[in-house]
């Protein structure tokens, strides 16, 4: 089965996420929910990740830490606790 380009970019932010280095396939298999939902805020953030719009001159503010590829609070619900690296 081929990994698209997209499911790669959400298993890469959940391994940086859980700090764990597992196989790609595992991901697939037992958290396919938890990639479709990144790839899904991925695709649907840029209008969430705006805090505030200003008509007058046309200023913007976007909310700290967003992203397309960030991993929001209904993710980390779907996800274990990150793992603690004790040596580097």
């Amino acid at each position: 089965m081929e990994i698209s380009i997209e499911q790669k970019k959400a298993i890469a932010v959940i391994k940086n996420y859980l700090n764990v280095e597992w196989e790609d396939s595992y991901f697939l298999s037992e958290y396919d929910f938890v990639v479709d939902q990144l790839i899904q805020n991925s695709k649907t953030s840029k209008s969430s990740d705006i805090k505030s719009i200003s008509e007058g001159n046309q200023s913007i503010t976007y909310k700290d830490n967003s992203g397309p590829w960030t991993i929001t609070d209904d993710v980390k619900a779907m996800l274990p606790k990150p793992y603690i690296k004790l040596f580097y």
